[in-house]
Formats: structure tokens, sequence, C-alpha cells
């Protein structure tokens, strides 16, 4: 029988097995209460069947995607049939091999020939014999190519040539070997992944937490896991690609979502398109910079040093006007406390409160000796005795029952909101710094470079609370934050490791973000710290590639390399009387793109191109960063295009983008690389001197 047939024959067996199991999912998901003896664990069940079910039919329809034969040294023989989830029935028959699984790394790895992978640190040896990809569509085999018979570029052509939106739905499919090792790297080391634009950190950063959480799923929950990315759309958009890779539960926000979850406060914070604006326009300042470095972090360290000096309230332990502890007592013991250089307020207060708590039971009885004189004391002056003797039992009482929570209520009101402290910290800044951008610059508003000293703040108050749970912590886009973002964000999860994501040539708040990686390998994680790259990128064209790669050069950066996949060439086209941006456009519709995007320097420019086209043509105009993203034509500002891809690209304006501002370059380059298929140029006067 012809391969072809074979493969067919199968991929039905498969079908009928996947819809066995499917069935019998559903009817233990009926029945989950009778089949459980406790109702949390019936609960816990509940949970984890509805989302199986969902990852089921979600994959139901391309069950897998490829096909390995593996011999071992000793050999035993793997015929292995990999796919986005793994599914064995209840008889525990593999029906399908899940591509985080072990065996699966060859796929990914591997050529044909001698080679092996790991278990457990054990490396099985062998050969692998076969390596075969399928196409199928709706349950039906369209086609199939053994891997060996050609290269890598060629074998993602027909995904890459796909559109913006068809793409994500192959991605398991289409990891390459330098993401393979990313995604399976070890849990214990922290990572930097420095990706040029294109070369799928995304898709690594997602799917190395669906390995995490596959591999370690017996001593790691879901939860325990944490995403960081750059705005709620990111934020949106994971939330759907990770159920599908048959992970739920994880933790995602955004730096100012997390930020408002840790402090427990809504934050008001300036808006940053006028902050963009304000550098865009050839304004300077090293306000925002100073901000997100650890020189802050160091003048926050001092103003908390005299902060936990001094107890804000010098006045005994009272109960009504009877003195139980006396406050040069308290003073000597949190003077003892201090000794033992405690990082967080909180902690200070712990231990001081059960040292007063030893100093009372060790005075106790005295205590009572001493509120009984007091008693008779007040009877002596004329009070009346059964009011005494009713303040005494009171007293007695509270002292005895309550005395942990009347000591640790003595220290409440050092205790303030994160935004209070550090507005104290700015009215008093020159006490603790000389610098004069600091102490002219600061003002009473908030910021998005101020999230760290937030952060920070916050957890030398009350420590890290209940993050010491979180095992895994994963950053996108991290080329804009900076050394004191990454300390605050290590700071406040003692107990994580970090996969950091990040272009430094897409660091387009340069005013505010770090200039190398470095730094935050050398200031924040020392040795515990790899940096790793990803240079090829598998979006845009070789053609569209090689004249973004002309502002790396210009600026001294890593070019990148485009994958094998060759389109038309970019078009520089001036525009005049006879060509406009609506003429363009309907070009590239005529080209059967749908996915299309209009690219302006600045919201004011985007505005005005949204104002000429909105009559003629259906068009989105986005001035924010929280905005849904589907197919459509959409008009908008460099800086909120970031991370996101279109079929096509037309660059309104290049001539607008000065080559002397680093800032306006690295939003160019960020412009150039969002095209996956086409990209148009246009100028008015001049076409800038690096693209000539």
């Amino acid at each position: 029988m012809e391969q072809i047939n074979v493969e067919k024959q199968h991929l039905n067996e498969t079908l009928q097995k996947y819809d066995e199991f499917l069935s019998d999912t559903k009817l233990e998901f009926k029945n989950v209460y009778n089949l459980n003896t406790s109702k949390e664990e019936a609960q816990k069940r509940y949970n984890f069947l509805k989302n199986k079910i969902k990852t089921l039919e979600t994959n139901i329809n391309r069950p897998y995607f490829a096909r390995i034969d593996f011999e071992s040294n000793k050999g035993e023989k793997d015929v292995c049939y990999i796919g986005k989830v793994g599914v064995s029935n209840y008889d525990n028959e593999i029906v399908v091999v899940d591509w985080r699984a072990p065996i699966s790394s060859l796929y990914y790895d591997s050529n044909i020939g001698n080679t092996e992978y790991l278990v457990d640190n054990h490396a099985i040896t062998g050969k692998l014999l076969l390596k075969r990809q399928f196409e199928i569509q709706n349950r039906k085999l369209i086609n199939y190519t053994d891997v060996d018979t050609v290269s890598n570029d060629e074998m993602l052509k027909p995904y890459l040539s796909n559109n913006a939106d068809t793409r994500t739905k192959n991605i398991v499919s289409t990891i390459q070997k330098e993401q393979n090792e990313i995604i399976r790297h070890s849990i214990a080391k922290n990572l930097i992944i420095q990706g040029v634009a294109g070369s799928g950190k995304t898709t690594v950063a997602l799917h190395r937490i669906a390995y995490l959480a596959y591999t370690y799923r017996n001593i790691i929950d879901n939860n325990q896991y944490m995403v960081i990315g750059p705005n709620k759309f990111f934020v949106n958009y994971i939330s759907n690609i990770l159920p599908e890779l048959d992970v739920n539960d994880v933790k995602q926000f955004d730096l100012v979502e997390l930020t408002e979850n840790f402090i427990e406060e809504k934050l008001i914070l300036e808006d940053e398109d006028n902050t963009i604006n304000f550098y865009l326009n050839g304004n300077h300042s090293d306000l925002p910079k100073i901000k997100t470095s650890l020189k802050y972090k160091k003048i926050i360290d001092s103003f908390f040093y005299n902060y936990y000096k001094e107890i804000k309230s010098k006045k005994p332990i009272k109960i009504n006007d009877f003195t139980i502890i006396d406050y040069s007592t308290i003073k000597k013991l949190w003077d003892e406390c201090l000794t033992r250089n405690y990082d967080n307020l909180n902690a200070i207060v712990q231990r001081c409160t059960i040292l007063l708590q030893n100093h009372f039971d060790e005075q106790k009885d005295s205590i009572l000796t001493k509120l009984n004189k007091f008693i008779d004391d007040k009877i002596d002056s004329g009070i009346d005795i059964n009011e005494c003797r009713k303040e005494r039992e009171n007293i007695k009482t509270k002292i005895l029952s309550n005395n942990k929570q009347i000591i640790k209520n003595y220290f409440k009101n050092m205790f303030k909101k994160t935004t209070v402290i550090y507005s104290l910290l700015k009215k008093e800044i020159k006490n603790y710094t000389t610098d004069n951008t600091l102490i002219s610059s600061l003002d009473d508003k908030l910021y998005y470079e101020d999230l760290s000293a937030l952060l920070y703040i916050h957890y030398k108050i009350y420590g890290f609370g209940d993050n010491d749970k979180y095992r895994h912590i994963v950053i996108d886009e991290a080329q804009d934050y900076n050394d004191f973002t990454f300390y605050a964000l290590a700071t406040i999860f003692p107990k994580a490791s970090f996969s950091i994501y990040g272009d430094l040539a897409q660091s387009i708040y340069s005013y505010r973000s770090l200039n190398d990686w470095e730094s935050v390998k050398e200031n924040v994680f020392k040795q515990n710290m790899e940096i790793k790259k990803l240079n090829k990128s598998y979006r845009t064209t070789i053609e569209i590639m090689e004249e973004a790669n002309k502002i790396n050069n210009f600026l001294n950066l890593e070019a990148a390399n485009a994958v094998i996949r060759h389109g038309e060439n970019v078009q520089y086209i001036k525009l005049d009387n006879t060509i406009s941006i609506q003429i363009l456009l309907d070009d590239l519709q005529k080209k059967g793109y749908k996915n299309i995007a209009i690219i302006s320097k600045d919201l004011k420019k985007s505005k005005d191109i949204y104002d000429q086209l909105s009559n003629e043509s259906k068009i989105i105009n986005i001035v924010s960063k929280n905005f849904e993203y589907s197919d459509g034509i959409y008009c908008i500002p460099c800086h909120l295009c970031k991370g996101l891809e279109f079929d096509a690209v037309i660059i309104n304006e290049i001539d607008t983008y000065n080559i002397d501002s680093i800032l306006d370059m690295k939003l160019l380059y960020v412009a150039m690389t969002r095209a996956l298929h086409n990209l148009v140029v246009t100028y008015k006067n001049n076409l800038i001197s690096i693209l000539r």
C-alpha cells in the first residue's frame, strides 16, 4: 500500500480513538460528582475535565502534525505521532504523543541518523529513522513531507506564506531547533532572550510556559506561573493561546495591572502617549531613566533606613490609661530588631511583636500586680469602687486574651498606603540625593516609570505577600524595562525563575529603558542568568528584512537573518497629486491582503490619515494600547504597533523620521518589521539617506 494511503488509514484510526476518548471524557465529566468522594476533589476534577474537553475539541480536526520513528540502541522501536495535545485513552494506550514529551524533542532537534534525547537527564541513544510532517485539514490528510528531503526553510514556507491569523494556529509544528532549546531549558536557570523582530519571541515565551506546565505538572500548579506582557491586548491574546496549548489558570498581567494588584491600589498614570510625543518632538529629560535605574533603588533604601529607625508612635502600649509596656522597653527591642537587617517593615514588626510578646509573658505577673495597684489608687482617690472593679476586669481580660493583637496594633500607623509613602519620599528627596534632576523635576503625578518604585516601596513596607508561591515568570517586550524594574520583580517573586524576552532594536521607550542586557545579568541576577539569541526572522520576507537591517546597521545593532522566503521588493513611493495613501491601499486590497496597517510616526499623523481615508474605506483608528486586534485596516502610530504583525504595511511619510534621533530610528525599524508579505514606504519630499 502506498505510504499516503497508510497514513490516511492511520489518521482514520486515530480519529476514531480520539472520538472515543473524548466521548469517555464527557461521560466522566457528566458524572464527576458521583465518582469522587469529596466535594473538593470533585470540583478540582470538574475543572480539569472541563478544560480538557475544550482542548480536545479545539484540536480534534488536526490531531497531530508530525511523525517520528526512533529505534534505540537496545532495539526498541517507537513510532510516535506528535500533536498539540497528548492523548492517552482510558486503557493507557498512547494515541497522540504530546509535543512537550521528551521523545518529541527529536522532531525539533534531530536529523535522520544517530541521535539521542533526554529523560530525567538520562540519555536515550539510537537512530531517528523517519521524520515526517503532515498537512491535515478538517480531519482529512492533504499531504505529508519527509523532513530529510528538504531544508527547514523549505518546510516553513507553506506556513510563513499564510496570513497573520492562520500563522498563530500552526505554531507548534513550526518550532525551530534554536527556539526549542529555549522552550525546554531548565526551569532553574534564568534566561534572557535577545530576539530580532519576527524571531518568534512571544511564541517561544508561551510555549515555554506550556512546556514547563507539562514537565513539572506533578510538583507545580499552573497558577504558580505568570506572564507579564506589555499591554492588555497582549494579555487578551495569550489568554486565548495558552488554553489551546492545554494550559489553563496561568496568571497574566501587564505591568500596570501587576503593580495595582500587588500594592492593592488603583493607579491613575499620566498618559504615556503624551510622554512619547514629548521625546518625538525633540525634547529631553533624564528623569525617567533615573527613576528606572538602580540609583533610584538606592535612594529608596536610604529613605527606608531612616523610616525604619523611628517608631512613629513614641508612646507606651496602653489599655485605657494603664501602661502595659513602657516606651523605653519598646524602643530597646525595636533597635535590637533593626540590627538584624530585615528587608521590610513587616518583618521588623513581626519580630518586634514576638519580642514584646515574650517580654509580656515574662512580666505578666508583675503587670497584673501593677494593674491591681493602678485600680486601688483610683479607688483611694474616690472613684466609684464598682466602676473601678469593672475596669480592672475589662483590662485584665484584654491583657490576657488579646495582648498579641494589642502589641501588633501599636505599629499600625507605620503601615501607610504605598502611594502615600512614595509621596513622602518625593517631598523629602533632597535628604537622600544631590541629583539636581530629581530635586527639581519630581512632581506629585504618577508615570509609567514610577511603577518600579511603587513595587519596591510596597515590598519595603509589606514584604512580598503570597508571591512566594510563584515558580516561573515570563516577561515579554522586556527591552522596555530597566534594571530597577527587573530588580523589583525579582524581589517580589523571591522563589521564581525568569524568562525575559526582548529586542534592543525595538526599545522605543529608550528614555526610560535599558541599554544592554549585560547590566541586567550583572546587577540583578548575578551569575544565575544566561543570555541567548534568536537572530533569524520568520515573519518578513528577505526583501523586507534587508531594508529593515539598514536601520540596524546604522544603529550598530546586530542584523537579523530572514528565513529563505522571497516576496515583492519594498516599494518607496513619493506622494503627490497623482498618488495617495488611498490608491496604495486599494492596490494592496486588490492583491488580496485583508490585514493591513497604515503606520505613522505619531498619534497626530495617524489621526490625520484616518480622517482622510475614513470616508472611502472601513478603517479602525488605534489611539491606545488596549484595543482588540483582528483582521482589518488600521491607522496606527509606531509606538502602538510593536508586537503586532500585518499581511501588508504602508509607512506614512518616512521623511518625518529624524535619522539623528535613536528613538525615531527604532520606531521606524519597528514599523518596517510589522509586515509579513508586502511593505510600501511613502515620503513627501526626500527619502531618508540610510534607505536610499
